[in-house]
């Protein structure tokens, strides 16, 4: 027969940290009697939502809650329970600081959160692993290793939310997968987890991320309202660094569209923005845009000296991404100018950088320029050799365009029209038609 118990270990628990039963009622807005019921083994099933409240009020986990109720007052409180719920409290207070930190790249931060997570907080608890397995793929995605990233954030997000914070966090994990993801060109899949992440958290600095991202995707996916859209969504919602991240977005927008009004008005705003903030994150970007600004409607000089401004920024916040961006765009600009020796020493030098990488648009982008030089050389055997390795690359991670993938096609098409080869020349021009997304 079953030994009744006539207090509960919740009540001795309460009573050890100094908790008045009265409090915790009001708080968990039930009565007082409801509350002596439920402690003194009167009320033994209470409902599910009034134990989830009085778990989150007490700051434990549900299910050390129901361990306590179902312990005798007299009897000891298991101590793996205890510490368990200590432990389990710990990681979440963790998490917190860790979110926090992620917001403002403070890395050095995170790298001491993650030692202490390491060595302080049992294997055994609950989210621990799901932790380790974020912060080894968000320092992969840091070197460009994305694939085995992908993999590990994948793992990490296989964890079922219980608290707030678990909900923003598994938001997170799925915001770097979407990134990873569309760092190698697979938009789709980088589309899908944004929206999940979306789903778990749309609040706040990490919404306006997830919205950055997407805006990007749309972009390089040529849905322009939908990314003009989320960039504005990111601006709303996001930090002075995210507001931005999002004007270099829509100057981005603008000058797919050729739209170099819009783009005007947004060149001015993002410079004036970035000459009020003393942090570089953003500026490198920014910088980027304005060139291509430049660029575009020919004022070369004034271009090549934002590209440079742009690098200079980008290698004092180590964002070495954005420098190989930068180059390749600055390259770019060479061989238009016609600047044969710094063109040739820039890109030996980006080759170098660029070898082995997982980054398939930088990748993409510094083959069609290569292919690029050799079409205005009349070299159209290089220009092809060189240009299918892009197109081939793209097509077989993306099953969209992209406007690498939409360089790689123009530029085959136009070779291949000046071969006098016009069904080979067809073919191209219709895969641009195929699959770009209206």
């Amino acid at each position: 027969m079953q030994k009744t118990i006539k207090a509960t270990a919740l009540k001795a628990y309460l009573k050890r940290n100094n908790i008045l039963p009265s409090s915790l009622a009001m708080r968990c807005h039930i009565s007082e009697n409801y509350m002596s019921n439920i402690l003194n083994a009167k009320r033994t099933n209470p409902r599910l939502p009034i134990l989830v409240r009085m778990a989150a009020e007490l700051d434990l986990p549900l299910h050390t809650v129901q361990e306590l109720l179902r312990t005798s007052y007299d009897s000891l409180i298991p101590e793996k329970v205890l510490l368990e719920s200590v432990a389990e409290n710990h990681l979440l207070a963790y998490l917190q600081q860790i979110l926090d930190a992620s917001e403002l790249n403070d890395f050095s931060m995170l790298s001491h959160l993650q030692k202490v997570i390491s060595s302080d907080i049992p294997d055994s608890t609950h989210l621990k692993r799901y932790y380790l397995y974020w912060y080894d793929a968000y320092n992969l995605t840091s070197q460009n290793k994305f694939e085995l990233a992908i993999q590990l954030f994948l793992e990490a997000s296989k964890f079922v939310p219980k608290h707030e914070i678990e909900k923003r966090f598994k938001g997170k994990v799925l915001l770097g997968l979407g990134a990873a993801y569309t760092a190698r060109g697979k938009y789709q899949q980088g589309l899908k987890a944004f929206r999940k992440s979306l789903f778990l958290w749309s609040d706040g600095y990490q919404a306006a991320r997830v919205y950055m991202n997407l805006g990007t995707v749309y972009r390089r996916l040529t849905k322009y309202k939908l990314s003009v859209s989320a960039y504005e969504k990111a601006y709303e919602f996001g930090t002075v660094a995210i507001k931005l991240y999002s004007i270099v977005g829509l100057i981005q927008v603008a000058l797919d569209n050729e739209d170099y009004k819009t783009a005007r008005k947004w060149v001015i705003r993002g410079f004036r923005q970035a000459k009020t903030l003393e942090s570089p994150r953003g500026k490198c970007d920014l910088y980027c845009n304005i060139a291509e600004y430049y660029s575009a409607i020919g004022k070369l000089n004034l271009s090549k000296g934002f590209y440079q401004r742009a690098i200079q920024v980008a290698i004092i916040s180590g964002d070495f991404r954005t420098k190989q961006w930068a180059e390749l765009e600055l390259a770019k600009l060479f061989l238009r100018q016609g600047k044969e020796i710094e063109f040739e020493t820039l890109m030996q030098t980006l080759e170098l950088e660029l070898s082995g990488t997982e980054d398939v648009l930088l990748v993409a982008r510094h083959l069609n320029i290569m292919g690029k030089k050799y079409f205005e050389q009349s070299e159209y055997t290089l220009v092809i050799s060189i240009t299918r390795k892009a197109y081939i690359l793209l097509k077989s991670l993306s099953p969209s365009i992209s406007t690498e993938l939409q360089e790689s096609c123009r530029l085959l098409s136009e070779v291949y029209s000046a071969l006098k080869e016009p069904k080979a020349a067809e073919f191209y021009r219709n895969e641009i038609k195929r699959h770009k997304l209206k």
